[in-house]
C-alpha cells in the first residue's frame, strides 16, 4: 500500500491533483467545453480535501510534502490557464462587438429621405456563447 491509500488527506490529495492534471491538458490545448466537464468533479475533489483536512492531516513526511507540492504546483498551473482562457474568450467578444455595428449598417437600408440611415442607434442584437 502506498501512503495515499492509507492516509484519507492524501488520498484527496491525489484525487485532486489528477482531475487538475486533466484539466490543464485541456486548458492547455484551448479545449474548454471539455475542461468545463470537469467542474463538478473538481469540486466535489476539493470538498474531500477540506473534508479529510478537517478530520485531521497527516504528520509531516516526505510523501505529504511531496502532495503538498504537487498540488500547489497543479493549482497554480491551473491558475494561469484559467486566466489565459478568460483572455481569449474576452477578445473574442470584443471582436464580435466590434463585428456588430458593421453588420447592421450593411447596405440596403434608407432612411426618411432615401438616404443611409443616420441615427447612430445600434439595433439589439442576441448571442449565444457556449464553451
Amino acid at each position: 500500500m502506498n501512503a495515499a491509500s492509507q492516509c484519507p488527506v492524501l488520498a484527496a490529495a491525489a484525487a485532486l491533483c489528477d482531475i487538475l492534471d486533466q484539466e490543464n491538458c485541456l486548458l492547455s490545448a484551448m479545449d474548454v467545453p471539455a475542461a468545463n466537464l470537469l467542474i463538478a468533479a473538481k469540486l466535489q475533489a476539493a470538498d474531500r480535501l477540506v473534508a479529510a483536512r478537517r478530520l485531521g492531516g497527516p504528520a509531516p513526511s516526505p510523501a505529504s510534502l511531496a502532495a503538498a507540492e504537487r498540488l500547489h504546483g497543479l493549482a497554480a498551473q491551473n491558475k494561469l490557464l484559467l486566466e489565459r482562457a478568460i483572455t481569449a474568450q474576452r477578445r473574442v467578444m470584443a471582436c464580435i462587438a466590434r463585428a456588430i455595428p458593421k453588420a447592421n449598417n450593411r447596405g440596403g437600408r434608407y432612411g426618411a429621405k432615401g438616404g443611409a440611415p443616420t441615427s447612430g442607434t445600434i439595433q439589439p442584437v442576441a448571442l449565444l456563447a457556449r464553451a
